[in-house]
């Protein structure tokens, strides 16, 4: 029995086909229609994030949430995602000097613990979404995984996202090497933190941006922070940019 793979229906071949933002949106919009069409078959693999799927939505879903946000005023510029390790993820061709050359992309909520809630769920059915993971390994037991049920308050779940920005953040502006006019896109799971549909928890986390004080550390051209729903997007561009 041949078992489906997201690697059937997506190649590096035309992810790293330049597009406008639009030309990006459909073509990927196509792609996550499989991917709901196909959600028992592929389920396994999307929820691990296993093979290209990895790619898929920790970096192309990200991708396509922020050309979302910037369709109009990116509207002629083309984008191709790049498969690889370099230190970026997107190759822009811009027609303005205020749009980046490059785009590197980061998850704020796919570190070891998410990866392992999602694990949890495959084998139990169902997962507290919010509750704290706990990991255990031996020789005898092997990996163990656990997630409690303890409810947590919005300031509790929006201080970890925080606390996660942060250290990606921190992280990236100490690589030396990037190309020049590289900007930032940082993705999250605004169901959860930072609800798209509150406005409290989007002045948080605008508040929360201004703090870090971008425009004096940050090494990029631009960060960009999207929230998986789409309806969350907050900018901020270097100083020496204007802003």
């Amino acid at each position: 029995m041949v078992i489906a793979k997201l690697e059937n229906y997506i190649n590096a071949e035309e992810i790293s086909l330049p597009r406008t933002p639009n030309e990006y949106i459909l073509w990927f919009e196509e792609k996550l229609k499989i991917t709901k069409e196909r959600r028992e078959e592929l389920k396994m693999q999307n929820i691990l994030h296993k093979g290209i799927a990895k790619y898929f939505y920790e970096e192309l879903f990200p991708l396509y949430r922020l050309l979302q946000n910037k369709s109009k005023t990116w509207e002629k510029t083309k984008f191709s995602p790049i498969v690889g390790n370099q230190n970026f993820d997107v190759r822009v061709n811009p027609d303005r000097d205020d749009i980046p050359q490059y785009i590197e992309i980061v998850v704020a909520d796919r570190n070891e613990s998410e990866h392992a809630r999602m694990e949890y769920f495959l084998a139990h059915g169902f997962v507290n979404s919010i509750g704290d993971v706990s990991i255990t390994r031996d020789k005898r037991n092997g990996k163990k995984i656990s997630v409690d049920e303890e409810a947590h308050s919005s300031e509790e779940i929006n201080q970890r996202v925080k606390d996660r920005i942060s250290e990606l953040i921190n992280k990236k502006i100490t690589v030396r090497e990037r190309p020049d006019n590289t900007a930032l896109l940082v993705f999250f799971d605004d169901y959860t933190a930072f609800r798209y549909d509150m406005g409290s928890s989007k002045l948080e986390m605008s508040t929360f941006l201004d703090t870090l004080n971008i425009q004096r550390q940050i090494r990029y051209l631009a960060l960009y922070v999207v929230g998986a729903s789409g309806q969350s997007f907050y900018e901020r561009l270097r100083i020496d940019n204007g802003r």
